[in-house]
């Protein structure tokens, strides 16, 4: 596995879970990006009711599973804008969501007439 995966992402869950405040949750693209199913393995079990608003790349979509009361979720694109349809019919099987807002482009990230809606 990746060194990123096996030390920072465990230690990046754990903090996540001991931060009862936290409602507000932006994660970025980056070089290496794990599957869903590492995603999925790692966030097994793990519960975030606090989080209200996401930021994330398709794939991260596995992280929606813990967010229960999450409500404002705008999804991250850059160049997979075309893999999104990938990520939204296992987006719609998750049980219990409460999304009052889901926030999808239509144009890449690197479109300069594109301007994030939301604020934070």
């Amino acid at each position: 596995m990746h060194l990123l995966w096996d030390n920072a992402i465990p230690a990046f869950v754990k903090c996540l879970e001991s931060l009862p405040n936290l409602h507000t949750l932006e994660i970025g693209s980056a070089d290496y990006s794990p599957s869903t199913t590492q995603l999925k393995k790692v966030f097994e079990g793990v519960e975030l009711p606090q989080i209200k608003t996401l930021f994330l790349p398709p794939a991260a979509y596995p992280l929606l599973e813990c967010c229960h009361n999450v409500e404002d979720v705008d999804w991250v694109i850059g160049s997979e804008l075309i893999s999104i349809v990938n990520y939204l019919g296992p987006l719609a099987s998750i049980q219990d969501l409460k999304v009052r807002r889901l926030a999808v482009p239509l144009v890449s990230l690197g479109n300069p007439s594109r301007k994030r809606t939301s604020t934070l």
